[in-house]
């Protein structure tokens, strides 16, 4: 009779258990960020190319659209002018976000052209990632 109240019990205490909400390990959905300026999607990420104060900058971004540091040194842009026969070229270096690459060069408008952008990345100097995108302010 023992053994049967103790089964009873068991079975009772099982059923309990299941009703109990799971506890979810994963965390909950983040909402996805945006990126500032031009997006532009690269393996693993995003880059977000805008001119902001006058002046090129790149933001690098993760999956889900959030800021993350730079895997990329420096960057090299390259854009043709109306008022020259040359294209305009700068270098985007490290500034005081880790996420950020800038230039110091004035870009004059209108700021409506094709660029081509090459990530350059340090100790290979085979590895490089190379855009041309259609950009326009």
């Amino acid at each position: 009779m023992k053994r049967i109240a103790l089964f009873a019990f068991a079975g009772l205490m099982m059923v309990a258990l299941r009703a109990l909400p799971a506890a979810d390990p994963a965390p909950k959905d983040e909402k996805e960020g945006k990126v500032a300026g031009l997006a532009i999607a690269r393996a693993g990420g995003w880059l977000g190319v805008e001119i902001k104060g006058g002046s090129f900058q790149i933001t690098f971004y993760d999956a889900k659209k959030k800021p993350v540091a730079a895997d990329a040194t420096s960057a090299v842009l390259r854009w043709s002018v109306r008022y020259q026969p040359n294209p305009e070229r700068t270098e985007l270096t490290a500034s005081g976000d880790p996420s950020v690459l800038a230039s110091a060069y004035t870009v004059k408008p209108p700021h409506s052209f094709i660029l081509h952008i090459t990530l350059l990345f340090e100790g290979k100097p085979d590895a490089s990632e190379s855009y041309t995108v259609d950009f326009s302010e």
